[in-house]
This record gives C-alpha cells, sequence and structure tokens, in this order.
C-alpha cells in the first residue's frame, strides 16, 4: 500500500526555496499543484508550486 506513494516538496514561487513536503500518490503529474502557503524566508503568503 505505501509502496504506491512518494514525498513530494513544495517550493516557494518568489525565493525558490523548499518549505513543505507532501506525501502524494505515484499516478499523478508532478507539478500540477499550486497552493497558497506561508513562506518563513519571504515573511508573507506566496505561491507554492510542486517539485520532485
Amino acid at each position: 500500500m505505501a509502496k504506491d506513494r512518494v514525498i513530494s516538496h513544495l517550493s516557494c514561487e518568489e525565493c525558490k526555496g523548499r518549505n513543505y513536503t507532501q506525501v502524494v500518490t505515484r499516478k499523478r503529474k508532478v507539478g500540477d499543484l499550486k497552493l497558497s502557503k506561508y513562506c518563513s524566508s519571504c515573511r508573507k503568503h506566496t505561491v507554492h508550486k510542486e517539485t520532485k
């Protein structure tokens, strides 16, 4: 069951820092997910994009 899951990183689009991790299934395409999250280095809410 756990073999079809992989860890994906979310990186800030402004400073390119990897701030968050997320467990997703392997069947999804990488790079489709975009979320508004708090970036501690920018000190504001920015768009975070999924990276490999």
